[in-house]
């Protein structure tokens, strides 16, 4: 039995997980957070995955080579065009349009960003989860009260928003260079470029495979595991975060922030 099964829904915070590569929020350290919880009492060692749905009306088209933009230039060019995207990241963004790339500094300053702006909101220094390269929040222990549950919630968003625009283009950038607008197709051309699958291995062989990962501790992947860092890093950057029960997590409520084992 799950978890939120033995527990209630009703005493879980909702788990949710926007695909932030088409200019939507990005809800992963709450999906995490909700996982953590989940994790924690039920004491499981296998995956517990969010996977978002496809957008497509017809989820049973995958890889239709459909894509959320004509060029990453014109990619930057829709970011700059979102509402929730600062003057501090169009110049950022102008200058990743100018240069052709957006560097990995900006990106990595952004997420510095970010973290400072959680410690101002009164959270402890904390270590944010980095798979291949890719930065994510990490696992969260969750110890606090709903009222603070709910503040979380409210400072992560206002401080995302702060960055989000440099972290999509970032992570189309080297996770969906080709701007798949499918998320499947998106992750299995990754691993592809990574070497990590041959070059016939398909956005339906991964939609499959990952259909069967049951979280149970086997394998339902033919060519990697589904802790390899670079498949952690091709979901990740394409919006699909997953945890485990043994990720280093952090209390940012009753602890010190430091990241420590999950026992």
């Amino acid at each position: 039995m799950a978890a939120e099964d033995f527990l209630g829904l009703s005493l879980l915070p909702p788990l949710y997980l926007d695909n932030v590569r088409g200019g939507r929020m990005k809800r992963v350290g709450i999906a995490l957070l909700t996982i953590g919880i989940a994790l924690t009492l039920c004491g499981c060692g296998g995956e517990r995955q969010s996977v978002p749905e496809p957008d497509d009306a017809d989820s049973s088209v995958v890889g239709n080579g459909q894509k959320v933009a004509g060029s990453m230039e014109e990619y930057i060019d829709q970011a700059l065009s979102w509402q929730t995207t600062t003057d501090k990241e169009r110049k950022v963004l102008e200058q990743a349009k100018q240069d052709g790339e957006l560097s990995v500094s900006d990106y990595e300053q952004a997420w510095s960003d970010f973290k400072s702006c959680m410690v101002e909101r009164g959270y402890p220094p904390f270590e944010l989860a980095n798979y291949n390269g890719i930065y994510d929040m990490p696992q969260l222990h969750f110890t606090g009260t709903q009222d603070e549950w709910e503040r979380y919630k409210d400072d992560y968003d206002s401080c995302y928003f702060q960055i989000s625009a440099i972290d999509a283009v970032y992570t189309m950038q080297v996770g969906n260079p080709n701007l798949y607008t499918d998320m499947y197709e998106a992750i299995a051309d990754c691993l592809r470029r990574e070497e990590a699958v041959p070059l016939d291995y398909t956005a339906e062989d991964l939609r499959r495979e990952s259909g069967n990962d049951q979280g149970n501790g086997e394998n339902p992947y033919e060519y990697f595991d589904p802790k390899d860092p670079v498949f952690r890093g091709c979901k990740v950057a394409n919006g699909w975060s997953s945890a485990y029960a043994d990720d280093e997590g952090v209390d940012l409520w009753h602890g010190d922030g430091g990241n420590r084992d999950n026992e």
